[in-house]
């Protein structure tokens, strides 16, 4: 087994992975490494432990790794909070300017799935769009999203353009209060792959969100994808008082 020691293989393996630091701490976001076989000859090691040191730095989320292109200095991951903040708002206060695209907007008949979520009918008529949302013009994520067409009267394609969260504040006097979401890991497919600017393949996260105004109505739900080579979450987390714990436990009993 081979030991910590720079003439082992595991050590030469930390040997190039400092010098690979060492050129993405001087290269600019995006920009490209050198490629492999220059660097393997150059530096005088093998092909494999140069790709050894790359996929540690690709797994930390240092590099991009692009099939057929090459290596990349990656950029550095936007954060969101899992909080009722919106997108636009949690961009803004990491001084990027939020963006947002239309892709789709539909109204359509609730189907069984959007009717149990949103709590109406089936057949009521609900809006359906989907948005492309930026971060200095860089494309994040695709947000697709559900709501009752009574809730947004004579909402149009132009007025999406800023914070979804404010418009139903502002014009329909609807705050959010509460909300809930489901993540879970995925791979973009090749549609929403190309909208993002990114290869087939590549993992993501899917958020499954239902929100809530006044009174505990339900306003929205949705699905959003996110990269996950550009995104990551955070939430604060707070431990469960002693008495619903004790309650929990007498229920499991």
């Amino acid at each position: 087994m081979a030991n910590d020691g720079f003439g082992s293989a595991t050590g030469k393996v930390a040997q190039v992975r400092g010098r690979l630091l060492e050129l993405i701490d001087h290269g600019d976001e995006g920009v490209a490494l050198p490629s492999e076989r220059r660097l393997a000859h150059d530096w005088g090691v093998a092909r494999m432990t140069l790709r050894r040191a790359l996929d540690d730095l690709a797994t930390a989320g240092l590099v991009v790794r692009e099939h057929g292109r090459g290596n990349f200095v990656a950029r550095p991951k936007l954060t969101r909070r899992l909080a009722m903040t919106s997108f636009s708002q949690e961009m803004r206060n990491r001084g990027l300017v939020p963006g947002s695209v239309t892709l789709e907007f539909r109204r359509l008949p609730a189907g069984p799935r959007q009717a149990r979520t949103l709590r109406i009918p089936v057949n009521t008529t609900i809006v359906r769009f989907t948005r492309l949302r930026t971060a200095d013009g860089d494309p994040i994520g695709v947000e697709t999203t559900w709501v009752a067409d009574d809730i947004v009267p004579d909402l149009t394609p132009a007025d999406l353009n800023g914070s979804w969260y404010d418009l139903l504040a502002d014009r329909y006097g609807i705050p959010i209060l509460t909300g809930r979401t489901i993540i879970e890991p995925t791979l973009l497919d090749e549609r929403i792959a190309a909208v993002l600017h990114t290869e087939p393949g590549r993992p993501a996260f899917q958020l499954d969100v239902v929100t809530f105004g006044p009174n505990g109505r339900v306003v929205e739900c949705g699905t959003d994808l996110f990269r996950g080579d550009r995104f990551q979450l955070t939430a604060e987390l707070r431990p469960v008082p002693a008495p619903a714990l004790r309650r929990h436990a007498r229920r499991s009993a």
